[in-house]
């Protein structure tokens, strides 16, 4: 477990975002403008080192189309994104992350399904703080430099 047993959690929100589909330029599936679970078969999927059901798009793309990929797994985004480049498979990362690979030309992106694969982000804390003054302070902090540092995130 990520938190410790007899505590009592609140997640507060903080943003949504899209989650695109990393690619090495030049790649088949840069001529799709939008990708589909069946498109990616045949495809070596790069992931963090996580359980197949904190993945998103194995959990709400490829296992609802019964599609399984070989797997490859890298702790760093820049190493995922290295592994994309060099042609070592395709990753889903969040949009705000691969901008600027994608601006400067290193991988490519498209949108996963026909409305896109999206996922929301929260600040968990304990339910004894979750009402002090400070910790709504460090939420609003954080909302409002996101809403102004990242590209393509919408605010919960």
């Amino acid at each position: 477990a990520l938190r410790p047993a007899g505590r009592q959690w609140v997640s507060l929100p903080l943003f949504r975002f899209e989650i695109l589909l990393a690619l090495p330029p030049g790649h088949a599936l840069c001529a799709k403008r939008v990708v589909r679970a069946a498109d990616l078969q045949g495809q070596t999927l790069i992931t963090y080192p996580a359980p197949d059901a904190r993945i998103d798009i194995i959990r709400e793309v490829l296992q609802p189309a019964g599609i399984s990929l070989p797997r490859r797994t890298a702790e760093l985004t820049i190493a995922i994104l290295q592994l994309v480049a060099s042609r070592r498979g395709v990753a889903a990362l969040p949009n705000w992350a691969l901008k600027p690979s994608v601006d400067s030309g290193y991988v490519q992106a498209r949108r996963i399904g026909a409305r896109g694969l999206w996922s929301e982000l929260y600040a968990t804390v304990p339910r004894d703080l979750a009402q002090r003054p400070y910790v709504h302070d460090l939420v609003d902090i954080a909302r409002q430099s996101i809403a102004t540092r990242l590209d393509g995130v919408q605010l919960l």
